[in-house]
């Protein structure tokens, strides 16, 4: 009698470094295996779009020359794309989505990209889309229940975003329907995975009640903060704006930080996290410090540029603490690229003030 393969055992095997290549090949071999499962992904697609008609097949991550890698494709009977299933964690938008994968809709009837995404993420990403439709000129009409879905104008094409919470709800709903024991029991420990995910995966800096370094959050809040400022300085040192060479990270007794260089201009400020002056302030715990102006100090500000930044941005004290804004509620790639606007801006003041 052959062996049966379990969701542990075949997680076993197909672990990867990236959790979200896992929880997607694991969320592809339960809706290949149970017919109950593919049910409940049709019961929550239907919740925002009807008469959808139902999965048949599911395959995985289908390339085309069009730009679009698919992570899981539901075909119905006729086997017709019906919804493409993109599944992220912490992973950002591709350059080709949404426009090119919804190009990638054909046939005749309702068709659905849709997003499965950790439930804090399920704002910035909505919003990010909208917008990326809206840049494409692709029009949309918004659907009538409370689901994010929108359908594409004089198409039947539409766009979806869940969480991952939801649409394993669904499907352990119909598996326990069907008395599909193992299938129920594969589901909770996708959601076990899934649950830790989230919980490693960055959240969206709240607009209000945010409280750095105090909250029971504070060592996942502390994470992510070092996150974005070691990507703000790869991102700075790979475009030639930001040199780090001979300069270390630097573990403070207000928050981790590095040092990094302007390379027109030689200053070096410190880059990184000050939950005193947070507490100080209650506006931000990311800084720039470029310590007090001094024409004769090594890396420090000339006085004309620090009378430049100063008319810019607000020192919080004479030793020569700048505030940076920490963006709420977006992903972190968006978080990222806003920082480093605001890391151009004030290098562009240092640089034409001159050296």
């Amino acid at each position: 009698m052959a062996e049966e393969i379990t969701l542990l055992s075949y997680l076993t095997r197909m672990l990867t470094p990236r959790i979200e290549d896992t929880a997607t090949e694991a969320l592809g071999y339960i809706l290949r295996k149970s017919a109950k499962s593919r049910e409940g992904l049709d019961d929550l697609v239907r919740s925002g779009v009807g008469e959808v008609a139902s999965v048949a097949e599911v395959t995985t991550q289908s390339y085309r020359e069009d730009g679009t890698r698919v992570d899981l494709i539901g075909k119905d009977e006729d086997e017709v794309e019906r919804i493409l299933i993109e599944a992220k964690f912490r992973a950002g938008l591709q350059p080709t989505q949404p426009v090119a994968y919804l190009n990638r809709l054909t046939g005749n009837g309702p068709t659905v990209l849709l997003f499965v995404v950790p439930e804090e993420r399920i704002r910035p990403l909505w919003r990010d889309l909208r917008q990326r439709l809206s840049d494409a000129d692709l029009g949309f009409a918004e659907g009538d229940g409370e689901r994010k879905c929108v359908q594409i104008n004089d198409t039947t094409k539409h766009l979806m975003v869940v969480s991952w919470a939801g649409l394993l709800d669904c499907m352990l709903a119909r598996s326990r329907e069907g008395e599909d024991w193992s299938i129920e029991s594969d589901i909770r420990q996708l959601r076990g995975l899934a649950e830790y995910a989230e919980s490693e995966n960055f959240q969206p800096f709240r607009q209000r009640g945010e409280t750095f370094g105090s909250d029971p959050e504070s060592q996942r809040r502390d994470r992510d903060l070092r996150q974005i400022i070691d990507r703000v300085t790869d991102h700075g040192v790979n475009e030639g704006w930001l040199d780090r060479k001979g300069l270390n990270r630097a573990l403070k007794s207000h928050g981790y930080g590095r040092y990094v260089r302007f390379p027109h201009s030689g200053a070096a400020p410190w880059f990184g996290i000050n939950y005193d002056l947070y507490k100080e302030s209650g506006e931000t715990p990311l800084w720039l410090w470029f310590g007090p102006a001094n024409a004769d100090k090594r890396f420090h500000l000339r006085p004309l540029q620090f009378e430049s930044i100063c008319a810019m941005l607000k020192p919080m004290n004479a030793d020569g603490w700048f505030p940076l804004e920490l963006p709420k509620d977006v992903d972190l790639n968006l978080v990222v690229e806003q920082i480093v606007v605001q890391l151009r801006t004030l290098l562009d003041v240092v640089d034409s003030a001159g050296s």
